[in-house]
């Protein structure tokens, strides 16, 4: 699938980005953030500067929860609205190259300038965080980094599907930030409401099972989890997990939540433009 075509597209997609210098401004505001949050994320308790790996990762976690979904969802929504507005999406259709090779293209590399922006992000406060915690944060630190690329990748290929639904861009703008509120606030919000409904005598199997609805949720449970020295904080409330939220579940939930958007937006790419 990921043939010469496919790979000049994705060329010209990372190109474009880093032309546009989207990258650059991207990577130096998250870098700024996460600089920032992880010195003064205690300071609500009255402590100030880099701390302990748990409590940095927690703080970023909480910035990254913001901040990945709506970057990611604005990255790729514009996918066919931008090949619209420059008249290019008939050059596409009318060429040899298969659609399976156009959205592999595009995303491959918007995946990429996603990648560069977030490493370079995360990577000065782990540097920072390594000289002044030690080496043994490396590891975590990693997965910390992997957990957050997943994240990115996942609403990158929500976005892909946004954008073949909805390509006109003001409704592709109204999808995007209600997808970020629902993902982000909405849902959790409605599980502590169903906590108190049910006087929380929902089952912790169905409870967790319905975490796994919410990208965010997993990448909560992924980094805590990895950490592994507390109880993990999901949203507005702490749970104790049955045995069967493990990384491999949750790893395999993740790659789930990347395919079937990509798959669906093939399938209605093909209906809608090449009927």
């Amino acid at each position: 699938m990921f043939t010469d075509a496919a790979r000049a597209i994705a060329h010209k997609e990372l190109a474009d980005k880093l032309k546009s210098r989207w990258v650059l401004i991207i990577g130096a505001g998250f870098a700024l953030f996460t600089v920032v949050i992880s010195y003064y994320g205690g300071a609500p308790s009255g402590v100030a500067g880099f701390r302990a790996l748990d409590a940095t990762v927690a703080s970023l976690t909480s910035l990254v929860t913001y901040f990945i979904p709506i970057l990611a969802l604005t990255l790729g929504g514009g996918m066919v609205a931008d090949e619209q507005e420059r008249g290019t999406l008939g050059i596409f259709l009318s060429s040899p190259m298969s659609v399976a090779e156009f959205i592999a293209g595009k995303f491959t590399g918007l995946v990429l300038a996603l990648l560069i922006s977030t490493i370079a992000g995360l990577g000065i406060a782990g540097a920072i965080l390594v000289f002044r915690v030690g080496v043994d944060a490396v590891g975590t630190f990693l997965i910390f980094i992997v957990n957050t690329a997943v994240l990115g990748i996942i609403f990158l290929s929500i976005s892909f599907l946004v954008s073949v639904l909805f390509y006109e861009r003001i409704k592709v703008i109204a999808l995007t930030i209600f997808l970020w509120l629902f993902f982000t606030i909405l849902y959790d919000l409605g599980l502590v409401g169903l906590l108190i409904t049910t006087k929380g005598k929902i089952g912790t199997g169905l409870f967790s099972s319905l975490l796994l609805f919410n990208p965010v949720d997993i990448y909560r449970i992924m980094n805590f989890t990895s950490i592994g020295e507390f109880r993990v904080l999901i949203g507005l409330a702490s749970v104790e997990f049955p045995p069967f939220m493990k990384l491999s579940v949750l790893w395999g939930i993740s790659l789930v939540w990347i395919a079937a958007p990509l798959v669906a937006s093939y399938y209605l790419f093909k209906r809608k433009y090449l009927a």
